[in-house]
């Protein structure tokens, strides 16, 4: 139940990290309607820190607008980030690089707590479990996690797996180019998932080298950061195996285009497929398990296809 408050709560900032900022544009909408209508949906919060609601506290505050809070019941910070994590994945305008941010993020803490619970710590109580705060506790061996997170989102476990990299790689980025990590949330600068991992793997100096470019020229970031990627990726083949004597010549002619172009024409065929099938299955006869199959691969195509064109966005 939310209550009446004006004492001041809270803002962890790793939480807050969690949550897609607002633009100018929807703050200044947000603003007026607080000064119309005041604070009308009350802030979450977790003991005194703020869960979900940082930029009406902050106008209240601002604007001395009483607000109200609805308190949720937690026991760690890894709860408090899988809560986080799974409410704002229900929204449906956040980017996809927060998407694959947040999934990473939430397998990441519940393997921590899948742990924390196979060595004997409950993480929850009946109360907060009668009250329909928390789901009830799915916990599992930190191998399975991925699993169920994937029957969840309608995504491969291998998917799964690429988040946690990526979600692992960010954090080690914020570290070293703070203002960077935000901006790739965004969708304000398109590394792809693979770019973004191999960018954290590379050594202090060499991103610290890069980051004057990025409030200057974002794009000239971009690219100077895959040649480097690409001369990293070089050196070390080059340093792997030896090349049998005489091979060289021996190699066909290198097509940049070829995959691109292999790709392209097989494309068309799957639309065909897909759309026979739509337009000829009796979708009220098919059993319940046979939909949830081709869903959960379609989705690992739209993830397939996501990541191609998140690709192709860097490269454009």
């Amino acid at each position: 139940m939310a209550e009446k408050s004006i004492y001041k709560l809270k803002i962890d900032t790793a939480f807050r990290q969690l949550i897609l900022p607002l633009s100018a544009e929807e703050l200044l909408s947000l603003e007026e309607s607080i000064i119309r209508d005041g604070c009308r949906e009350p802030l979450l919060v977790w003991n005194s820190t703020i869960l979900d609601g940082h930029s009406r506290y902050e106008l209240c505050i601002k604007l001395r607008i009483p607000f109200k809070v609805q308190r949720i019941y937690l026991r760690s910070r890894e709860e408090a980030i899988v809560w986080i994590c799974a409410h704002q994945l229900k929204r449906s305008n956040i980017t996809e690089e927060i998407r694959r941010y947040l999934i990473g993020k939430r397998c990441e803490m519940e393997k921590i707590l899948g742990a924390h619970h196979a060595a004997g710590v409950s993480q929850y109580t009946k109360r907060e479990l009668r009250a329909g705060i928390l789901p009830e506790p799915a916990f599992t061996a930190p191998g399975q996690t991925r699993e169920r997170l994937s029957e969840e989102y309608l995504i491969s476990s291998a998917s799964i797996l690429n988040y946690e990299k990526y979600t692992q790689a960010l954090d080690l980025l914020l570290k070293i180019i703070p203002e960077l990590v935000p901006r790739i949330l965004s969708s304000e600068v398109k590394i792809s998932l693979e770019n973004a991992i191999a960018f954290s793997q590379l050594s202090v100096p060499e991103v610290k080298e890069l980051s004057p470019l990025l409030a200057d020229n974002p794009r000239e970031f971009i690219l100077n950061l895959r040649r480097l990627i690409l001369q990293k990726q070089n050196s070390s083949e080059s340093n792997s195996l030896p090349i049998p004597a005489g091979s060289i010549k021996e190699m066909p002619v290198y097509d940049p285009d070829a995959e691109i172009s292999s790709l392209t024409l097989t494309i068309p065929s799957w639309i065909s497929s897909i759309n026979r099938t739509h337009s000829t299955s009796d979708f009220n006869d098919v059993t319940g398990e046979a939909c949830h199959r081709l869903e959960k691969e379609l989705g690992n195509l739209k993830e397939t296809i996501n990541h191609m064109l998140q690709a192709l966005k860097e490269v454009n």
